[in-house]
């Protein structure tokens, strides 16, 4: 076990890698970035409004740190989501499991739910160290490594953020979200991990528990999220659009561009009724055989399915507009 200097150090080093985000990357984490200052030691960081959990209704507000989560609340507050019934994981002064997913073809988010012999007031937050995310097709959903072999086999196009979305009393909840333009319809989700570590750094004397060994955790996918809809378009007056999909929390649009966008640029989506949507995510897409070359962007938009419009106009932030119609 590492002691709590190190421990500290590694911490610091996170948090700085987390300002290095917000202020060059506008809380935008690519490939590249990954490879260049991420740890293996992922740290979950931020508190977040309070949650309520009633079956499968998860909260009236959910935000995720650094992020417009608009789409994302949408799908939770429309039931788009699944409660895991799994038994929790037992150490010796914490226990935890999966508490509900949610997935389609641009967000994955996972809550996990640990519970904690003391009160985690005590701590900032839960870690996991070399986290594995695949299914039963052995999709690559989401690997953590800086192998270039491994990191450019992954589904997600981001790193993992997590956040703290409830902590109260002996519970501690945090979510784990990833982005993509092309999650499977999974019918099965395997997670693995090999280190739980509870940490507590800014309330003067650190506190870190840890826990090794071989987490595995597996759970199926409802129907609901393995044989959802997915709405494609296609644009007519335009070449820079690859593909355009409408899911349950938001817009994907892949867009060939070389420029870095962020969601402070102004581009936004207005559908048939006139309604905008503004950008709640980006990712970079790399050529996995030129990694210096960056020729594609994903842009998610909070626009979702429950706003379905039969044409859309993207918007650019030189006011260009390019038409969408439905596939």
């Amino acid at each position: 076990m590492e002691n709590n200097k190190n421990i500290l150090e590694k911490v610091k080093t996170k948090l700085a890698i987390s300002n290095f985000e917000k202020e060059e990357m506008n809380r935008t984490m690519s490939k590249t970035k990954i490879l260049q200052v991420a740890a293996s030691f992922i740290l979950a960081i931020g508190i977040i409004s309070g949650v309520t959990y009633a079956g499968v209704k998860i909260a009236e507000v959910f935000k995720i740190k650094g992020m417009d989560d608009t789409g994302i609340q949408t799908a939770i507050q429309n039931n788009y989501v699944q409660n895991i019934n799994m038994d929790y994981i037992e150490q010796e002064k914490v226990k935890f499991k999966v508490d509900y997913l949610m997935m389609d073809d641009i967000n994955f988010d996972l809550v996990f739910n640990f519970v904690t012999e003391d009160s985690v007031d005590n701590y900032e937050g839960i870690a996991v160290t070399n986290l594995q995310i695949t299914d039963e097709n052995n999709n690559q959903i989401y690997i953590d490594s800086e192998d270039q072999n491994i990191w450019t086999k992954n589904k997600a196009l981001t790193s993992e953020r997590w956040s703290v979305v409830e902590k109260q009393g002996n519970t501690l909840r945090q979510v784990m979200h990833l982005a993509s333009n092309d999650f499977p319809k999974s019918n099965k989700i395997y997670v693995s991990f090999d280190k739980i570590t509870l940490y507590n750094v800014n309330q003067g004397n650190p506190i870190t528990i840890e826990y090794d060994g071989n987490y595995k955790l597996e759970f199926d996918v409802s129907k609901q999220l393995s044989e959802r809809k997915t709405i494609e378009y296609k644009a007519t007056n335009s070449n820079i659009i690859e593909n355009v999909k409408l899911t349950n929390s938001g817009l994907g649009v892949v867009i060939n561009s070389s420029k870095y966008i962020s969601e402070k640029d102004n581009y936004k989506v207005i559908d048939s009724q006139g309604n905008e949507y503004t950008l709640s995510n980006t990712a970079r897409m790399f050529d996995i055989e030129n990694m210096d070359k960056i020729d594609k962007q994903l842009l998610v938009f909070n626009m979702t399915m429950y706003n379905e419009s039969e044409t859309i106009t993207l918007q650019l932030d030189n006011e260009q507009k390019i038409e969408l119609i439905k596939k």
